[in-house]
């Protein structure tokens, strides 16, 4: 009867080790924070756009868009300022590390800029919501490329400000 209280004891002792391993790796499933360039404004505007995402899980991410325009309202883009917070979720998505491939985005924008239609010189100011799509493409060591597109419409719109936003492009970017 010895035999078998010592026999359980070990038995239980050996199942209730709970050592737990270091996960801590470099791999793509560790890293949350994404840093991208719009590379299409840069070239094409003389505007820089910055994309910061967090990865919420391999289906969801979060993040907040910086635009600033160097073009003082000429060619297509009259706003010199705007923020935009957005939300992503992504689908179709076969990877361990997620928040890559195809993607739908809603998004809130604030966003400031010179005259629009009216010629008066006025400044204006304008908040507002919108969606995007796009794909996302992530490589083993870090490097992101994304297409997307998307419209958004101000709230409130009056005559000197635009009505609706234009939110997209090709970025090229980080994730560490």
């Amino acid at each position: 009867m010895k035999y078998l209280y010592v026999c359980l004891f070990m038995a239980v002792s050996l199942g209730a080790y709970g050592q737990e391993e270091s996960t801590k790796s470099n791999n793509a499933s560790s890293r949350k924070h994404e840093v991208r360039l719009d590379v299409l404004e840069a070239v094409v505007v003389p505007a820089i756009e910055v994309n910061y995402e967090y990865v919420i899980s391999q289906y969801s991410g979060a993040g907040v868009a910086l635009h600033l325009n160097f073009n003082d309202g000429e060619y297509l883009e009259f706003q010199n300022f705007a923020l935009t917070p957005y939300y992503r979720q992504y689908f179709f998505n076969k990877q361990d590390f997620g928040a890559r491939g195809f993607f739908v985005e809603g998004n809130l924008r604030m966003a400031t800029g010179d005259e629009f239609l009216d010629g008066s010189g006025d400044d204006w100011t304008q908040f507002g919501a919108g969606f995007a799509v796009g794909q996302k493409w992530t490589s083993n060591n870090g490097f992101v490329f994304e297409i997307s597109a998307g419209i958004g419409r101000y709230f409130g719109s009056n005559d000197i400000g635009p009505e609706v936003y234009p939110r997209g492009g090709f970025s090229v970017g980080y994730r560490f």
